[in-house]
């Protein structure tokens, strides 16, 4: 702290974590004297007597005992030989040591695991249990549970071989890939909602689907490491390398209304930053942020030098309007097909409507005579619905004005829905007009009751006819204004989460629309026209304020006050000899957007073009990279987003790593990406196969997973961390072979259960001489509940799943406030790993069970024991349904109560019950069928829990005692224990 990389903190101008600096002369002394060991002032303040003199400091809370002052002293004496911190010097394969056990010897893990612990006196524990061995590596692989067949196939399996085949066909499997997809999702903070305020959901799972698909098909390390990093930047990329290159996207971002756009691309530079280098150098590089690293030789330079990196990458700090560009969309093979005929047939109608023809021609012209006689006739007017004629379904209190608007009164709701009968018989009514007027009521002229906008999300026309009610198709929507990303073309887009806005509060004018019909509606006697106009949203400072409908007809064509746009007005009452070729093409194609003889035409196109609307919005999309100008990067004094006078930060990799590579420019992430994953890189492999063997063992060789810096902890067995490190790189990153290594090692292989004097001696298993025992991850505890029960759907991938979850849960969300709508049907018993993770608001169950919120990378999530859980096991609806569809499995087993509370133990923890263990659950299921027998009202509630149908061949009272004996069974210790 007082002699190391932070120069804030540093005392005397000294440094001891470089060998340059102890070793230099400082002015007639030397830190450490090479010709003159003992004279070397380290010696001298680390055995002084004196307190002012001796190191470290008193003030410090910090002491040498007699050993480390020893090993120093030793050490000065030797010559002082450096070495670089250990993770900062490239992996050496160390050749694996000898060791006396025959079986530890086939096996570098063994070796290297054996040889410590021949060196400490500890003996290897003995193999664990075969039933207990097969569902440990079952969990560990695929995070399920095996099936009793798979248990009692490998329990007779005596071949030498046989755990070997158990691995090799769960390396095979699908849900290898999901194992490790619910680990790397942790680490680059995936997410299905965006994070800050709102907490609006995006859609990104297809990132979630690459990253399983990669842990399947075994992709190299580093190919996975480039794809995420840049596979935008890749020659001719493929669709999959764009949607891994969401990685770039999963950070937090908002669309909250007073964000500044500067602070908040600051705040995901620097996310990025943070996350790449936990993930991939599990380092600490965040630290330097505000300053040089204080404990690691990052400086702040270098933070903003990898932040540069990302520079490229088109997004906004705000994101208004709840739009996460850029996305890609994903149509399946069926979607592309039905999307190309759409396309087709819409170029098809387009050609049609903008073909010329005698007929049309004749027609255009006849028209442009009939606009001059009516303009002489005074003909082009507007024809105002009567205000009597409209309704508010929302109870809105409406006043007419002397102008034929109507005033919407009384307290903004949440949605505003007005329907107007137009009474026209015996017209042709070619298009509705709306405007959107201000009030002086309407909060000092603004168009919506809350002091907001005037909103239209639907905008719906019908006809009232002999033959029943039926839509008329609006061929376009066009308007004098649109707020923006807030189009007229919205208000039909039969989506109510978007709509045409006029921003009244702003600009205090009045606002005009036409929404014209794909052909002119002939209404006969007793025939009307019905207009629905409806504003929904949870905002209620917008609605619909004061509007004035008017109805245009074949006989009077126009679209603004006078009656045609006024270009079109002036070009009609041109010669024809004397307009210019623009002004006919004007008239043209204005003619051709309202003639009678191309109706069918523009029907036809306004129903193709829905058609292809509506399919758009069923298409998935997913956040992906997309590279543009990259934007000027400065180093941030003090982390300071306001503050522009820091130098401007190029790509740049960390120097101190860098290995002279930094020299090449420009720098892209394609560039860092190789450079993370080339053997220059010492951290990297180390990274990674440390996390590996948690996974396998419990804890890290080096512990702390995101820190292998100096404030990490040093490996218990860094020469077998090193090995792995290079092993992994010579294998050519392959993630599989490195996994069987590991599973198929005699150390993996020890039982977990330790004698009190091995816990005594090693209570945390540093030294492996055991197996680990601890609790399962939260989606892992549920998927061995849907397992047991047999409710579990194995379908890879698609769309995040909704489990059940307690009502008003989400009361708190707001920037739309949200109602949670629990998926049905198969969606229901999707595997852990697919449920939607809302970041603010976390499935409860997922968080009772330790599931981080993925704000930020989590490269360990911690493990607790709470009372929560078991409540949760026990009151969960999916708990509970699943203990009720367990309940029927050992209901359907042949043989007496007994028999079956055996059966359904093994099936759940893969052993068999003790005598007292049985005698404990008979009891359960004895006094559980005769308190149902008494109250079946109880039994049929409790039954009934879950959108799963109960066996109705069973009594509700014999059903919900098992089910009790379900819901004890899952909520044993050993059940959501890995051992």
């Amino acid at each position: 702290r007082c002699h190391g990389p932070d120069q804030n903190a540093r005392r005397a101008e000294l440094r001891l974590d470089l060998e340059s600096a102890t070793k230099a002369d400082r002015g007639g002394y030397f830190v450490i004297d090479l010709d003159n060991p003992s004279k070397s002032e380290l010696w001298a303040r680390i055995t002084a007597t004196d307190e002012e003199e001796r190191m470290p400091p008193l003030s410090s809370g910090k002491s040498l005992s007699e050993t480390e002052i020893r090993t120093l002293v030793g050490w000065i004496e030797s010559g002082a030989k450096w070495e670089g911190h250990w993770a900062y010097v490239p992996p050496v394969k160390h050749p694996a040591p000898e060791v006396q056990s025959p079986r530890w010897r086939h096996n570098p893990v063994d070796r290297f695991i054996g040889a410590r612990l021949e060196q400490e006196g500890l003996p290897h524990s003995a193999p664990a249990d075969r039933r207990a061995l097969i569902r440990r590596v079952f969990l560990d692989l695929v995070g399920l549970p095996p099936s009793s067949e798979e248990v009692e196939r490998f329990v007779h399996d005596r071949d030498h071989f046989a755990f070997e085949r158990v691995v090799d066909r769960l390396l095979a499997s699908p849900h290898f890939g999901e194992r490790m997809a619910v680990y790397w999702l942790d680490l680059v903070r995936y997410a299905d909602t965006v994070g800050y305020h709102g907490d609006q959901p995006y859609s990104v799972w297809p990132y979630r689907d690459y990253v399983i698909g990669a842990f399947n098909r075994n992709m190299p390390f580093d190919q996975f490491t480039r794809e995420q990093l840049a596979g935008d930047l890749l020659d001719n990329p493929t669709r999959e390398q764009r949607v891994a290159s969401g990685y770039n996207r999963l950070h937090m971002i908002t669309a909250e209304g007073g964000a500044q756009e500067k602070e908040y691309l600051a705040k995901y530079a620097a996310d990025r930053v943070r996350t790449t280098s936990s993930v991939w150098l599990g380092s600490t590089m965040g630290c330097a942020e505000c300053h040089d690293h204080k404990f690691d030789p990052f400086t702040a330079k270098d933070f903003y030098s990898f932040a540069a990196f990302f520079a490229d990458l088109k997004e906004k700090g705000f994101y208004g309007g709840s739009r996460w560009e850029p996305q890609m969309p994903l149509p399946s093979a069926d979607q592309e097909r039905q999307m190309a005929d759409l396309e087709e047939r819409i170029a098809s109608l387009e050609a049609d409507l903008s073909t010329s023809t005698e007929l049309l021609v004749n027609a255009r012209l006849a028209w442009e005579d009939q606009i001059r006689k009516q303009d002489q006739n005074g003909q082009l007017v507007w024809e105002p619905v009567a205000p009597s004629q409209v309704r508010s379904l929302e109870g809105a209190s409406l006043r007419a004005l002397a102008d034929r608007s109507v005033l919407a009164a009384g307290k903004n709701p949440e949605s505003d829905t007005y329907e107007v009968v137009l009474a026209a018989s015996r017209r042709r009514v070619t298009a509705i007009r709306l405007e959107a007027l201000t009030h002086p009521s309407l909060d000092g002229g603004s168009l919506s009751r809350g002091g907001g906008n005037f909103v239209l999300t639907d905008f719906k026309v019908e006809k009232m006819g002999k033959e029943g009610r039926k839509l008329v198709p609006i061929f376009r929507a066009e308007a004098d204004f649109s707020q923006g990303g807030f189009d007229i073309s919205k208000a039909i887009d039969a989506d109510e989460k978007s709509g045409w806005a006029v921003d009244g509060g702003k600009k205090k004018e009045n606002r005009k629309a036409v929404f014209t019909f794909s052909h002119p509606v002939l209404l006969e006697e007793g025939e009307a026209l019905k207009v629905t106009l409806a504003h929904r949203s949870a905002r209620k400072q917008h609605s619909i304020g004061r509007f004035r409908l008017s109805v245009i007809s074949l006989e009077r064509p126009g679209l603004q006050e006078i009656g045609l746009p006024a270009e079109v007005y002036r070009v009609a009452w041109t010669a024809w000899e004397d307009r210019r070729p623009d002004e006919q093409l004007l008239l043209t194609n204005y003619y051709r957007q309202r003639s009678p003889l191309l109706d069918e035409s523009r029907s036809l196109l306004a129903a193709a073009r829905l058609n292809r609307d509506r399919l758009e919005r069923e298409i998935p999309t997913t956040l992906v990279s997309q590279s543009v100008e990259p934007r000027l990067m400065r180093v941030l004094p003090r982390g300071n987003w306001m503050d522009d006078s820091g130098e401007v930060a190029r790509p740049r990799f960390p120097a101190f790593l860098a290995g002279g590579l930094s020299a090449q420019e420009p720098l892209s992430r394609l560039h860092l990406a190789e450079w993370i994953t080339s053997k220059n890189n010492p951290l990297t492999a180390r990274a990674f196969v440390n996390r590996l063997w948690k996974l396998y063992f419990g804890n890290g060789l080096s512990k702390v997973l995101d820190d292998l810096g100096s404030q990490g902890e040093w490996p218990t067995h860094p020469e077998l961390l090193d090995w792995l490190a290079v092993e992994f790189m010579e294998s050519g990153w392959d993630i599989k072979h490195m996994a069987r290594l590991l599973a198929t090692s005699q150390t993996y292989r020890q039982s977990a259960v330790a004698s009190a004097w091995l816990k005594e001696r090693d209570p945390f298993n540093r030294l492996y001489a055991r197996q680990s025992a601890y609790r399962l991850d939260a989606e892992v505890v549920r998927d061995v509940a849907l397992s047991v029960s047999g409710l579990r759907v194995d379908r890879l991938g698609g769309p995040s799943v909704k489990p059940y979850q307690p009502a008003g849960y989400y009361a708190q969300l707001n920037f739309p406030k949200r109602e949670y709508q629990a998926d049905s049907g198969d969606n229901q018993y999707r595997r852990g790993l697919y449920t939607h993770w809302q970041r603010t608001f976390l499935h409860p169950s997922m968080k009772a069970f330790d599931a981080p919120s993925r704000e930020e990378c989590t490269a360990e999530r911690t493990r607790s024991n709470t009372p929560l859980q078991s409540l949760a096991l026990l009151n969960d609806p999916s708990y509970v349904e699943a203990a009720r569809a367990f309940a029927e499995r050992i209901a359907s087993r042949q043989g007496e109560a007994e028999a079956k509370i055996r059966w359904a133990f093994r099936e759940a923890v893969c052993r068999r019950p003790s005598a007292s263990e049985v005698k404990i659950l008979a009891k359960l299921f004895a006094e559980s069928r005769s308190r149902f027998a008494v109250d079946e009202e109880a039994a049929r509630r409790l039954t009934a829990v879950g959108q799963t149908s109960a066996n109705p061949n069973l009594s509700p009272g014999e059903l919900a005692a098992w089910t009790m004996v379900g819901r004890a069974i899952l909520n044993l210790h050993e059940t959501i224990t890995r051992y």
